[in-house]
């Protein structure tokens, strides 16, 4: 099963994600990270000009999601 990375990417931080999640495929992925933007934004988490950036097992992007 591959590995996805979600890192959160803004102008004055980045948050990695040295561990990543396993899921079954890349709309899997993208779930998850609408999850985990929702979930930030409820606790208050909204910085301008920043995304979710989620990457596959081999560092290459596959989705990007706006706060």
């Amino acid at each position: 099963m591959p590995r996805y990375h979600f890192v959160v990417r803004a102008p004055d931080h980045t948050h990695d994600d040295p561990d990543g999640v396993d899921l079954p495929s890349q709309d899997a992925a993208k779930d998850h990270g609408d999850r985990i933007v929702r979930e930030l934004k409820d606790d208050g988490y909204c910085p301008d000009n920043a995304a979710l950036v989620i990457h596959d097992e081999t560092g290459q992007r596959v989705h990007s999601i706006p706060f």
